[in-house]
């Protein structure tokens, strides 16, 4: 299939996007390049964060594990990644005719501790995002990222991301604990996310703290275990649960709210366990119950949506999840992506999926999500 949409594609953000585009009052603590004897860093706040990603596309087709890197300088940066007409044309080539855009230094903007510089790096980005996707709006649709620590402050910003043509917000895959999404101070978010027509992103490796590191260390890259990967799922679990045991889908029935970057067969284990126990575990104290005989997986296909990237297992129970909420994403410019063997992938996983079906977990769902016109952007 050569006009597939990819629901989770990335941008590799240059080093002074920051430097140049940030409030003045956070120029000095604002992300920022430094060059190491290693590789390029990127620095917040005077933490060392992630290096460079973009400069192994398609390596590990071809590589080791072992050979593969997570230092680099930008300079080694595949210019795509950067720039608009290059990202459309690569892209094309991988059949990918729409891109659903996502950060990648930008994700770790949701561990600053401090929330004040956290809104101000999230509000730099949405203008460089913002800008690179009006190179061709029918093609780039940009998710906007949003600090919910204050929910007034995130209800200004995402209208303000409206107002300047991204196509979706993205908020922390983790909140503060004491300020999980089933806390009654979110409620205005909900409703204007509605309002103005915006899906939620909970993309991976977006937790409001360091998940992976300590946060008294130096730096990003150390501390990490295999854990912070193939446990992922577990906070997009840990909060969507919390919406729908909390009535916020009962209370916002066109609330739409997505998994990124997490696949999708730890789902139906999930929707089975939400509804034993809803169904058939005792009452405790003031839990909900929903209206008209609705079930939590009710609530789920209805209103979450999820995308994947090389999910077999998933696409074999994909009945239990819903067809409406699948879509598949290349997480292309990075490591890990389907580029540039996109089709060859896509074509095997999807190999007994019925064309309908197919169509719409390759493209049809995420037009139909972001607006994406697809007679303008047909090959």
């Amino acid at each position: 299939m050569d006009d597939m949409i990819s629901s989770d594609s990335h941008i590799i953000e240059p080093p002074t996007l920051w430097t140049d585009r940030i409030d003045k009052a956070y120029r000095d603590r604002a992300p920022r390049v430094v060059e190491e004897a290693e590789g390029d860093f990127w620095f917040i706040d005077g933490q060392r964060s992630m290096s460079f990603l973009g400069v192994q596309t398609g390596d590990r087709f071809d590589k080791d594990a072992t050979e593969l890197t997570t230092t680099a300088r930008f300079t080694d940066v595949r210019p795509a990644s950067y720039d608009p007409a290059r990202y459309i044309e690569e892209n094309r080539q991988d059949g990918v005719v729409g891109s659903v855009i996502y950060p990648s230094e930008a994700l770790l903007a949701y561990s600053i501790p401090d929330s004040d510089l956290c809104s101000a790096t999230m509000r730099a980005y949405n203008d460089f995002i913002a800008e690179f996707c009006s190179h061709d709006a029918a093609r780039l649709k940009g998710i906007g990222l949003i600090n919910v620590d204050d929910p007034s402050e995130a209800v200004a910003e995402m209208k303000r991301v409206r107002d300047i043509g991204l196509a979706g917000i993205m908020i922390t895959v983790l909140p503060p604990s004491d300020r999980a999404y089933d806390h009654p101070m979110y409620e205005d978010v909900w409703s204007a996310a509605v309002d103005l027509d915006l899906p939620i992103s909970m993309h991976v490796a977006t937790g409001r703290s360091v998940l992976s590191a300590s946060t008294t260390q130096t730096s990003l890259q150390n501390g990490i275990t295999e854990a912070a990967f193939y446990l992922q799922d577990h906070f997009v679990r840990k909060s969507l649960g919390e919406m729908i045991f909390s009535g916020v889908f009962m209370r916002h029935p066109k609330l739409r709210v997505g998994s990124i970057e997490h696949e999708i067969c730890w789902a139906p284990f999930f929707l089975f366990q939400a509804d034993y126990c809803y169904t058939d575990r005792p009452v405790r104290g003031d839990w909900l119950r929903f209206p008209d005989g609705n079930l939590p997986s009710d609530y789920f296909k209805q209103n979450v949506f999820m995308s994947f990237q090389e999910d077999e297992v998933g696409i074999r129970v994909r009945d239990v999840c819903g067809i409406e909420g699948l879509m598949w994403g290349s997480d292309y410019p990075h490591t890990e992506s389907t580029f540039p063997k996109s089709m060859e992938i896509t074509n095997k996983i999807l190999a007994d999926v019925p064309l309908g079906e197919k169509n719409m977990i390759l493209r049809d769902n995420a037009a139909s999500l972001y607006g994406f016109d697809l007679a303008a952007i047909a090959p």
